[in-house]
């Protein structure tokens, strides 16, 4: 049997997917991959294109009937969340903010923590946000991924930190950011069978963490070895292995104040 898995080009997804894809493990099927940006996994996902997709927290909002996230290989900001830089400090309710995508955690983490922009929000591929803010095309970016270790170089300056806020709501708790999400109608045998790969795929990268890294390079946007591996520790985790009690109860608390705001209807969660 053969499973199409989608993920994102970012370092932390290669990575976890190494033992899988470099045939280090044995699996219970056989893996293929399409490597495409978070924003147009989530658009895509609606129509359910793949067996497994890499999906962001609110995107997985829309899919819930037809997806069930997985414990395994999911993103969580421990002590740390999406950003948002500017060329220098301003006041976000008058500002143009471009974000990563509509649907992506980082945008509705935005709205329910920070000021909401009186000129509204533009819609940038996650890479080029840094070059719309020092163009001038926008005010400011929520930033994600790599990108949140090189703004300083850029000459940009942090404005807003998400997780101050999420930490005041939630406590200790972890901020839910990306997900896995397999297809319901491949049944509960294939998701534990699946699942069971992952984990082993992420446990066999973190003991053969230079290797892994190297791997991740394949499909990141910089070629330094040592930044990737800085990312790559930000987000892959125990927590990535099986987020159990504790991501179960970060995804209850967004999904709940997402819905009490009224940015979000009812997520009927279910997790494999």
């Amino acid at each position: 049997m053969k499973i199409v898995i989608a993920h994102t080009p970012d370092p932390d997804d290669s990575f976890m997917f190494y033992g899988m894809f470099e045939h280090k493990i044995k699996t219970h099927y056989d893996y293929e991959q399409v490597v495409k940006d978070i924003e147009t996994l989530n658009k895509e996902s609606v129509k359910g294109l793949y067996d497994v997709t890499a999906i962001s927290a609110n995107g997985y909002a829309a899919v819930s009937d037809k997806y069930s996230l997985t414990t395994s290989g999911a993103s969580f900001g421990l002590n740390y969340g999406p950003i948002v830089v500017a060329k220098k400090k301003i006041d976000l309710k008058n500002a143009k903010i471009a974000t990563p995508g509509f649907l992506t955690s980082s945008h509705l983490l935005y709205r329910m923590f920070a000021p909401e922009p009186r000129n509204g929000f533009v819609e940038t591929r996650f890479d080029k946000i840094p070059e719309a803010v020092l163009s001038g095309e926008v005010d400011a970016g929520i930033l994600i991924h790599d990108e949140q270790l090189t703004y300083q170089d850029r000459g940009l300056v942090k404005v807003f930190d998400i997780y101050d806020e999420w930490k005041k709501f939630a406590g200790a708790l972890p901020v839910p950011l990306g997900f896995n999400a397999i297809k319901k109608s491949l049944g509960k045998e294939v998701a534990a069978n699946y699942k069971e790969d992952f984990e082993n795929s992420i446990k066999y990268a973190m003991q053969n963490e230079d290797a892994a890294v190297k791997y991740s390079l394949k499909y990141a946007r910089y070629s330094d070895m040592e930044l990737e591996r800085k990312f790559i520790r930000m987000y892959v985790n125990d927590l990535s292995i099986d987020f159990g009690r504790e991501g179960r109860e970060a995804l209850a608390k967004y999904y709940k104040r997402a819905n009490e705001m009224h940015l979000l209807q009812h997520v009927d969660l279910e997790i494999v």
